[in-house]
Order: structure tokens, then C-alpha cells, then sequence
């Protein structure tokens, strides 16, 4: 069987259960940043509905309870910018983008952090076991910059609407429910 390919994003309550149940399931994925669908397909930013939103605020605690997780909504709420998104890329050229991906959405979604702030991202790093560079050496790497597009390349290659998104053998999986697909043709 190919290596599991899963698309995430900071950004999503979702991404951070669907993580864990790969984790807990002892998966180790290739990562993928989503950065939006593939170029001229809409995004409907669950943020700027606010009956989406309210169902939101009401399903994020039960399936973070369910999966007997920490809450801690972010402040802010919106991710800003795409210093998290170098980051990663960074700790995944050291062979740490789950483990990182991981404990950012952890710091995100459990400690309600803000993954702009180049202080909290270099904790995280450190908890996983690497010195991350200073801002100004992640925004300035032109290596990441290439992977950044990469990423997108890959989001519009597979199709990728929103996240968590799975392929693995042939079949994708969307949202961190569907997950619980996969995992079954691992025990079958």
C-alpha cells in the first residue's frame, strides 16, 4: 500500500481530531498544508456563515470531548498569516511535519494559542525536539517558498476541497469522521 497522503490546516478544529485519530492509530502520513481548493473553486469559509458557525461552537466541544481532548478556543480565532504554514514546512524538511503539525494544532485548538505569534511556534518546535529559526530566516527561505507552492500544486492535483482530507490507496476521505474508514481497511 502507497504512503497516505493527508491535508490539513491550522485553521481547522477538524484537521487537529483527524490527526489524533491517525496518531492514536499509530498512521504516519505524508502532510500537506491546505491552503484553499484547488484555484477558481469557491471556499466557503465556515467563519463567514453564521449558522455554520454556530454549529461550529456547538459540534467542536462534543467531538473534542469525544475523543477526550483539551479545548481552548483560539484568540484570534482566524488564523493570520502564513508564518505556522513555514513552519511546518520547515520541521517537515527535519523529518517532524506530523509530530509538528500535531503539536501546533494541539497549541492551536487545546491551549487556544496563537500560532502567528513566532514565540509559541518556536515552544512548539522545541516540544517536538527542533530549533526552529527566527521569523525572518522562515519568511525569508526561498526552499519553503517552493514547498509552499508544492502544497498547492498537490491541493489542485488531488482534488482537495477541505480538510482533514485523506488519500490512501486509491480512496480519499473527507473530514476526520471519514477517517474512521481508512483506519478499518488497516485492520481488515
Amino acid at each position: 500500500m502507497t504512503e497516505p497522503v493527508c491535508f490539513f490546516a491550522f485553521r481547522s478544529p477538524y484537521s487537529r481530531l483527524g490527526l489524533h485519530k491517525l496518531a492514536r492509530a499509530g498512521v504516519m502520513p505524508r502532510m500537506i498544508p491546505f491552503t484553499g481548493p484547488p484555484d477558481g473553486v469557491p471556499f466557503f469559509n465556515p467563519t463567514e456563515s453564521k449558522p455554520k458557525l454556530d454549529y461550529y461552537l456547538e459540534d467542536i466541544p462534543r467531538m473534542t470531548a469525544r475523543m477526550d481532548l483539551k479545548l481552548g478556543f483560539p484568540d484570534p480565532f482566524e488564523i493570520r498569516g502564513d508564518l505556522p504554514q513555514r513552519a511546518f514546512h520547515w520541521a517537515d524538511r527535519q523529518g517532524q511535519g506530523f509530530a509538528f503539525a500535531l503539536a501546533a494544532s494541539d497549541a492551536r485548538w487545546g491551549e487556544g494559542l496563537d500560532l502567528a505569534d513566532p514565540e509559541v511556534l518556536a515552544a512548539i518546535a522545541a516540544g517536538v525536539d527542533l530549533d526552529l529559526p527566527d521569523a525572518d530566516t522562515l519568511q525569508g527561505d526561498a526552499d519553503l517558498d517552493a514547498d509552499i507552492a508544492a502544497a498547492r500544486a498537490f491541493v489542485t492535483d488531488y482534488g482537495v476541497f477541505g480538510v482533514p482530507f485523506l488519500v490512501a490507496g486509491g480512496s480519499k476521505y473527507w473530514g476526520q469522521d471519514r477517517f474512521d474508514l481508512y483506519l478499518e481497511t488497516l485492520s481488515g
